[in-house]
């Protein structure tokens, strides 16, 4: 199926997207220990109290599978609990610890559970291609994963039970910690998790924290200034700088009562904290330049941002926004996450989102958002010429941003791609919002191809669907098929074909009414593929000569091969052997011809297929060798592994046992590092033959 406008069709199966994963991802063969996850961010400094909170989660993390949920205001330090206390047991979870933040209050939507799994999922080894698409069927196979682990698990700022419930792990050596600022009683009442409030600090222990970091030792003055901070860590951080300074406490509290008439406190905390007060000595201290980065950070969609995302809404060079960061982190107005990232606190990006409302006109707060939107498109097309150097790519002026969208290699552009994920996402909305239709139809089309690799189905749907309405509100009738074809392609990757078949269908339509036969082509191929996997194998069989036909009229040799290639498996099922084998050796001359890997050894499988019909066995086992050969080449495991049992089988026919028995251990290694089901079959054959006395080869 060619959901991205290529020509390259993937011939209907999955394996040239296990290979793009395999190649892309770095991945050279079958794991046999994958790392352990440690994904928790890090720790705070100078923690102080939670003596009694630290005690009872440690109670809680020595029975059978329990749950604590923490909960309290905004700014209490639930999440520097919970990481903290993390990190100081960690050696006690020796399966890993796995991290995520829900953003269940925040001006973002909140991460479906599905994200979250699929990250979890991904850190604990589960191939791209075998993770499922339904949320039930992702949190059963997390919990198979987690089966007999040690393993703690934070879940950070939950906005709802339900988008809790299906990340809870059921193996009773497992820990989960919840943040959240409701209390989320359900997961009290129906899983049975203990719930822990948090309180701001105590007075003693906020003063303390107050002179830890300060050095002042003004016990009088520094209560009444932890008092009118709320006692919240956050806040008692930044007046700390300011008291460490040679002013008094005593002109701190001044200035403090003093702008307590002009600021009001911010809704989620008692009236009575000036905590946006707290926050000013910090800004209004900051150079104009950097004052300003504050601000405009704000406009960021997604949890946290690079510098360069940061350089392009600042409109400053990297050297700049690298010391606008640095100084902005050096007064806890931002921290640094992990992979040299940036993210404020979510009352301080309250605060800097006010700031920018005020201070900057809604022209120059919009241009901020088109540069780092243009950013964003560049970046994810230059990705995208990487990872798939053949397909189509979206039309882009590139001069203006060659110099800094580039990737020295596939991997490196994976890296970029995962990490902004969380921010691509909502950039579109963003897009949508302003009214930048061409960013918001280009955006999502650019990142197909790495959306289908990773498996993100719901983003992927998500996506497709915004382009084609973006694609319809500017009349790009181009732009809506491609868009069209890309939606119907993710439609398909979750087994709706009737709804795929639906928008092919519409995308066929219009590329007609627009006379590119391009588009008409790649369509023509979708509808006839969508039709081959609701098992309508002469309708498919039509469709696919009529793209044929399409494609030989472009001169688009490449795309011809890979429809010769599913003309050839459509034959052989529908009992034409004869017919098949002449496509596919048609097929094979075709991507020899433009040195398409993937559908060569598609061919040279499906040779083997059509001679194995026939009971050419001798032919066969020199088709599915050189099948074998072409796919270990480029990385393609589970085709691989289909062309390694093809081998053994027919091998075991001549009675190659040697042969037989080293192809069919080969696979099984394989298809059980893809979590693929066959895998069982494979090793109850070689039981039954062989006792599978020895280890198979592992592949390298």
């Amino acid at each position: 199926m060619d959901t991205e406008g290529t020509g390259n069709a993937f011939g209907g199966q999955a394996t040239h997207v296990v290979q793009a994963g395999t190649i892309y991802g770095g991945v050279g063969g079958v794991q046999n220990s994958l790392p352990v996850p440690r994904q928790l961010p890090r720790a705070a400094t100078c923690f102080t109290d939670r003596v009694d909170a630290m005690g009872r989660l440690s109670e809680l993390s020595a029975g059978e599978n329990e749950v604590a949920v923490i909960s309290g205001s905004a700014g209490v330090g639930k999440s520097a609990l919970a990481v903290f206390w993390a990190h100081s047991v960690k050696q006690r979870f020796p399966d890993g610890q796995l991290y995520v933040n829900l953003r269940g209050y925040d001006q973002l939507a909140p991460l479906p559970a599905e994200e979250a799994l699929h990250g979890f999922l991904w850190a604990l080894g589960a191939p791209a291609n075998r993770i499922p698409v339904d949320l039930n069927a992702m949190s059963a196979l997390f919990r198979s994963l987690l089966d007999g682990k040690r393993l703690l698990l934070v879940v950070d700022n939950a906005g709802s039970s339900d988008q809790v419930r299906p990340l809870l792990p059921s193996s009773p050596l497992c820990f989960t910690i919840v943040t959240s600022r409701s209390r989320l009683d359900s997961l009290t009442t129906v899983d049975g998790a203990t719930h822990l409030p948090i309180r701001p600090l105590d007075t003693p222990e906020a003063v303390n924290l107050l002179s830890r970091l300060s050095g002042r030792r003004d016990t009088d003055e520094a209560t009444q200034l932890v008092l009118r901070c709320g006692r919240l860590p956050l806040t008692i951080r930044m007046a700390a700088r300011h008291a460490s300074s040679d002013a008094s406490l005593t002109e701190l509290l001044e200035e403090l009562t003093g702008a307590g008439d002009r600021l009001e406190a911010l809704s989620a905390l008692d009236e009575e904290m000036e905590v946006r007060t707290v926050f000013s000595w910090s800004y209004q201290q900051l150079p104009p330049e950097t004052a300003r980065a504050f601000r405009l950070l704000s406009l960021h969609a997604g949890p946290d941002f690079s510098v360069q995302a940061a350089a392009a809404l600042t409109d400053l060079s990297e050297t700049d926004t690298r010391r606008a960061l640095r100084r902005l982190t050096a007064v806890n107005m931002l921290e640094e996450t992990r992979g040299r990232r940036y993210a404020y606190h979510d009352l301080l990006r309250d605060y800097a989102r006010e700031r920018v409302a005020e201070e900057e006109s809604t022209e120059e707060q919009e241009q901020a958002l088109r540069r780092e939107l243009l950013f964003y498109l560049y970046m994810a097309d230059a990705a995208d010429r990487v990872l798939v150097p053949e397909r189509q790519h979206v039309p882009l002026a590139r001069e203006e941003h060659e110099g800094n969208a580039s990737f020295a290699d596939p991997a490196g552009a994976l890296r970029w791609c995962d990490a902004e994920l969380s921010s691509l996402v909502p950039s579109v909305q963003q897009a949508v919002e302003l009214g930048l239709d061409e960013v918001a139809w280009k955006l999502p089309v650019a990142l197909v191809y790495f959306l289908r690799l990773r498996r993100h189905n719901s983003y992927r749907l998500e996506l497709s669907m915004t382009a084609v309405e973006a694609a319809r509100r500017l009349g790009d009738r181009w732009a809506e098929a491609w868009s069209l074809i890309c939606l119907g392609g993710a439609e398909s990757d979750v087994e709706r074909h009737e709804e795929a078949l639906g928008h092919f269908t519409e995308a066929l339509r219009v590329s007609r009414d627009i006379g590119d036969r391009w588009w008409e082509a790649t369509s023509a191929y979708n509808v006839a593929w969508t039709l081959r996997s609701m098992g309508r194998f002469e309708e498919a069989l039509h469709g696919q000569r009529e793209a044929l036909a399409i494609q030989q009229d472009n001169g688009d040799r490449r795309g011809e091969s890979i429809t010769l290639s599913e003309i050839g498996a459509l034959e052989l099922s529908l009992g034409h052997p004869d017919r098949a084998y002449e496509e596919y050796q048609r097929a094979l001359a075709g991507a020899r011809e433009t040195a398409d890997l993937p559908t060569e050894a598609k061919s040279l499988h499906g040779l083997g297929n059509v001679c194995k019909a026939q009971g050419r066995t001798s032919e066969t086992i020199g088709w599915y060798e050189q099948a074998v050969a072409v796919r270990r080449r480029i990385g393609d495991l589970l085709g691989l592994a289909r062309s390694l049992v093809e081998l053994g089988m027919q091998s075991a026919v001549v009675g190659r046992a040697a042969v037989a028995q080293e192809a069919l251990m080969e696979a099984a290694a394989l298809l059980e590092a893809l979590g693929d089901p066959a895998a069982e079959d494979v090793r109850r054959y070689l039981a039954e033959n062989w006792g599978e006395a020895r280890e198979g080869p592992q592949p390298e």
